[in-house]
């Protein structure tokens, strides 16, 4: 095995390994969820205990020689960036509603004894956010729960964004060293580009899924990758564990996941490996059905029992409201989601929603004030992809369509070649993948009918990444420069976006923690009056570990006028 093959297969058991412990988390929970047993810091040690295990039989697999010596290397790791991604969830609050709201209340409430398989949770024990839990997908609340348990801290539980987008990069990497005509400089920021996407970003921070999201379709691309380059048992493997888990992050996952084994199967089809497809087919059925039907007992079947509908309430009488009207612009509700996801790209980065508002159209490469704000939250609705990254989209067409020429040109002098006597290579055939790969992650943006939202369609990042991957394939210089430059644009982007989002959850942090220890030193005094609507539950956590002597408001109307009392907070003192 040579020196870059071992390189590339340690990248790969370290990614492969974070992933099993996701696989392995959810497959005992929802064991025992059927068996009436609720989760136990057990979990935890069951699920260390069969991921170490995954791991060994994966280097005794894939590096075979000082199997030993390789497994305490890559577990030191995992459990180092294990504990490193503890450690900065544990620094920085989460700052958004959702994650203050129905994210922290849905890991409390399992970590808690909830077991979702039997039980629906009704609103007064949720602060009336049942519907969401009840209905959504529990797969990224489930192993948040176990390390709850575990930690008994709740901003702990927010490691796997960190965590997933190290994987992440290890995969990529592991599956870029494969391609030789990229030199490991564009290998190794390529990789950096893929991980550190701006949804990935700009939620690591939050409980919020769509970073986990885009980690684990990257994650389910990369094996699919390595199915069609090479036939190994191994991969299938990977493709087993990958499904139930990325159907479990969300609703619309099972929607990607079957787009993207269907553009697989066909790239087997046409490359006339019969036994790969067939083998793909039944590993990814038996895979989603884990997924659906085990693992996701509750949502899909208990939505499709109790709505008539398991991917209820995307799909239902009010979806429009949910996921139109509530997170586009007006200028964008009429419109379909092939337009408004290109115009969201080369808009201004806003948070603007309704119908009384307008999302505004920008020049590519520049910045408009004001825009960096966007980033600031975990949820920019026009742009957020970054202010950039409608400049990169230009120069991707631009790169697509110069690959097209180039192909053609080569494809001719390739039958010159031939016909003199030399050997046909097959400039178009690359040509034609590159393009059936990117229409594949169209498609899968634009079935979304909110499109226009960067983290509902995270996928859209890696259409200039394939681009570039494209141009590379030819020998053609201005095309390589053209990649450099893209590549050069989308860093510029992310470190923009990072600025901004690092910047300003370190300064609010900051503010937390002071305003909450100036809270504790008041309340020694006499217990404040708190309404904490429906960051009760995330409220509570963080005063009690302050030791902040309070008393819950029920009703709003009673701080009519209360003081506001964190930023991003519907915490309300009463006066």
């Amino acid at each position: 095995m040579s020196k870059e093959a071992k390189i590339s297969n340690v990248f790969l058991i370290y990614g492969a390994s974070i992933l099993s412990f996701l696989f392995f988390s959810l497959l005992f929970t929802s064991i025992g969820f059927f068996l009436g047993i609720p989760i136990t810091v057990q979990h935890f040690h069951i699920t260390l205990i069969f991921t170490l295990g995954f791991t060994a039989i994966s280097c005794h697999i894939l590096i075979r020689k000082k199997v030993i010596q390789n497994f305490i290397l890559i577990t030191v790791f995992l459990g180092s960036t294990f504990l490193l991604s503890i450690s900065i969830s544990q620094h920085f609050y989460d700052l958004s509603y959702d994650g203050q709201a129905s994210h922290q209340e849905a890991v409390f409430q399992l970590a808690n004894g909830w077991n979702p398989f039997y039980k629906q949770v009704d609103s007064l024990e949720t602060n009336n956010l049942h519907r969401w839990l009840n209905t959504y997908t529990k797969g990224t609340w489930i192993y948040e729960a176990i390390v709850f348990k575990v930690t008994g801290d709740m901003e702990s539980a927010k490691l796997f964004h960190p965590w997933l987008i190290l994987a992440n990069f290890c995969l990529t990497f592991s599956f870029l060293l494969k391609f030789r005509y990229l030199s490991p400089y564009i290998i190794f920021f390529l990789s950096l580009l893929v991980a550190f996407n701006p949804v990935s970003m700009y939620q690591s921070l939050s409980f919020y899924l769509d970073g986990q999201l885009m980690s684990l379709l990257v994650m389910l691309m990369v094996t699919l990758g390595y199915i069609y380059t090479e036939d190994k048992n191994y991969y299938y493997c990977l493709l087993f564990l990958v499904i139930p888990v990325l159907v479990n992050t969300k609703l619309t996952a099972g929607a990607y996941t079957a787009i993207f084994l269907l553009g697989l199967m066909v790239m087997l089809w046409r490359k006339r490996n019969r036994s790969g497809l067939k083998k793909v087919f039944l590993v990814g059925a038996a895979a989603s059905a884990m997924g659906f039907f085990l693992i996701g007992m509750n949502p899909y079947i208990t939505n499709a029992i109790t709505h008539g509908n398991p991917f209820y309430p995307v799909f239902g009488s009010d979806h429009h409201e949910l996921y139109r009207e509530m997170n586009m612009p007006g200028n964008f509700q009429d419109k379909s989601s092939v337009v408004i996801l290109f115009q969201s790209i080369f808009s201004k980065s806003d948070n603007v929603r309704f119908s009384n508002s307008r999302a505004e159209l920008k020049i590519p490469f520049t910045i408009v004030k004001g825009e960096l704000d966007a980033f600031t939250n975990t949820n920019a609705k026009e742009g957020g992809f970054g202010p950039f990254f409608g400049g990169a989209i230009i120069l991707s067409f631009l790169m697509i369509g110069i690959s097209w020429i180039t192909a053609y040109r080569e494809k001719k002098r390739s039958k010159e070649k031939d016909n003199a006597g030399g050997t046909q290579k097959a400039p178009l055939g690359y040509f034609q993948n590159g393009i059936f790969c990117l229409a594949v992650v169209l498609i899968s943006c634009v079935i979304n009918p909110v499109s226009s939202l960067a983290r509902f369609v995270p996928q859209m990042w890696l259409f200039p990444i394939f681009s570039i991957l494209l141009a590379c394939r030819f020998k053609n210089k201005f095309l390589k420069i053209i990649g450099k430059i893209t590549i050069l644009v989308l860093f510029a982007n992310v470190l923009l976006i990072g600025v901004s989002y690092y910047g300003y959850n370190l300064s609010t942090t900051e503010i937390y923690n002071r305003t909450l220890q100036e809270m504790a030193v008041m309340s020694k005094q006499d217990p404040l009056e708190i309404y904490f609507g429906h960051f009760k539950t995330s409220g509570t956590l963080r005063f009690d570990k302050f030791g902040i002597h309070y008393e819950i408001i029920q009703k709003k109307e009673a701080c009519q006028d209360g003081q506001r009392i964190l930023p991003n907070s519907i915490l309300l003192k009463r006066p």
